[in-house]
């Protein structure tokens, strides 16, 4: 099909903003020089009147092996419970009331370190900052490790997660970082190695970042891990002059392109971005099925969650913002995804409650449809569809509904990424085919721009 100028104007736009989301790695790490005294841990050991003291900077190895040995063998969270299974963890650890750390990463600076990686996409203005808590101590002796694994969240809140690894003499227990097929390895003891004046290394990244933590070979690897937290900052002069990144210069010039342009979403609808990061979908409400004024979308539970975004959709809900656009966490249904039947995309501005649907007498589509939005299919979507049918089948057959055919109007919408199922969710419906059997119909969380008509708001 060939393209005019105007269509090929917008497409450049497009893929600039599409490009924007490839230049963020979800980690940050290196050395950060610290103080001789910020090097001491003083710990309690069982038996004993007084507090055991370290020094990480010329702890021999028998001042290691009696750290290691007040441990408590360390647990790791599955379905919101801690569980003991050293062929997945072998560690040991400390909890908060054990021991006593010189270091405080704040007055360190270390804070202001990580900060611009952590923070980017949080906007220039310092309205966010990070709050670090220490959650514990960890020990990893040799042939210690701990296979791959995401931290539990320790509140709605929590962004990431910091680790400080001591310079202690060790190989081994190297850190993997994985998220969106890309991995990444941070090896400390090969950083500490490395560095003569007094220092900590560390790494910082995103909580819904998978990691593991390689076999130690010989030595002891220590280490500190702090919970962080996306925060108001109310003293805002210490970061308000943060410079705005490169990629969100970018995404803003273009983004403003196309608003300028008539030809582009003439009649208005939405930008729409596949979630990168995970984030706390919470379940259905227990009565949500209802139709409401369409295509207006009234703040939902879902709201919080654009103050919790990170990286690059961070990026886009702050440049979106800042441009005058306004911004949704919103959940896209395939109606027919699950029964491979003809179906529409749906916008719901929260998680759909199905349950009291019956495909004997309700036509599914129609159902999912009155609860949401209806949008437009674009060919990109329409070929991402057909290429999963194909992966279920092994053949294409486009057999997709018109939008029309629901009787509702529908919107416009450029997906400038693809949907991810990294925010799935999952609702119950009951249907018929030769007997009744419970089923189910998958949404997946994305984050949605409202587009003004040509001419209307910020583009007239």
């Amino acid at each position: 099909m060939a393209h005019s100028p105007a269509n090929t104007t917008i497409d450049h736009h497009l893929k600039v903003l599409r490009d924007t989301l490839n230049v963020h790695v979800p980690y940050t790490g290196g050395i950060h020089p610290v103080k001789p005294e910020d090097l001491v841990i003083y710990y309690d050991v069982q038996g004993e009147k007084y507090a055991s003291r370290i020094d990480m900077a010329s702890a021999t190895e028998e001042d290691l092996v009696a750290l290691a040995s007040t441990c408590d063998q360390a647990t790791f969270g599955v379905d919101q419970k801690d569980v003991l299974d050293e062929t997945y963890r072998k560690a040991g650890k400390m909890d908060l009331t054990k021991f006593a750390s010189r270091l405080d990463v704040v007055v360190s600076g270390l804070i202001d370190t990580i900060s611009p990686d952590i923070l980017q996409g949080q906007g220039a203005d310092g309205e966010k900052t990070l709050r670090a808590e220490l959650y514990k101590l960890n020990v990893y002796g040799p042939g210690s490790f701990f296979k791959g694994h995401k931290d539990t969240p320790r509140g709605e809140t929590m962004i990431g997660s910091l680790v400080v690894v001591f310079p202690t003499t060790h190989t081994g227990g190297a850190l993997t970082l994985e998220h969106g097929g890309t991995t990444w390895t941070f090896d400390s003891a090969a950083e500490l190695a490395a560095t003569h004046a007094p220092g900590v290394a560390y790494v910082a990244f995103y909580s819904d970042v998978t990691h593991a933590v390689e076999e130690v070979v010989t030595g002891f690897r220590v280490t500190l891990t702090y919970n962080l937290f996306l925060v108001d900052n109310i003293a805002r002069t210490a970061l308000s002059n943060r410079v705005m990144a490169g990629p969100e210069k970018v995404l803003e010039n273009s983004l403003r392109a196309l608003l300028k342009d008539p030809l582009f979403l003439p009649k208005g609808g939405f930008l729409a971005w596949g979630l990168a990061h995970q984030y706390p979908i919470p379940p259905a409400p227990d009565n949500y099925r209802r139709s409401y004024n369409k295509p207006q979308l009234p703040p939902t539970r879902l709201g919080p969650i654009l103050q919790l975004l990170k990286g690059g959709d961070a990026r886009v809900r702050t440049v979106s913002e800042r441009v005058g656009l306004t911004t949704h966490v919103k959940i896209l249904y395939d109606t027919g995804e699950n029964l491979d039947e003809a179906g529409v995309d749906v916008l719901a501005d929260d998680v759909l409650n199905t349950t009291s649907i019956n495909t004997e007498y309700e036509d599914l589509t129609k159902e999912i449809a009155s609860m949401g939005v209806v949008l437009k299919r674009n060919e990109e979507r329409t070929q991402e569809l057909q290429q999963q049918y194909k992966k279920r089948h092994g053949y294409v057959q486009d057999q997709r509904r018109e939008e029309g055919d629901v009787g509702t109007s529908t919107v416009a919408v450029h997906w400038v990424t693809k949907v991810t199922d990294t925010n799935q969710v999952r609702a119950e419906f009951l249907a018929y085919g030769n007997e009744a059997s419970i089923e189910h119909i998958y949404g997946n969380a994305a984050l949605f721009v409202e587009v003004p008509a040509a001419g209307e708001g910020i583009r007239a």
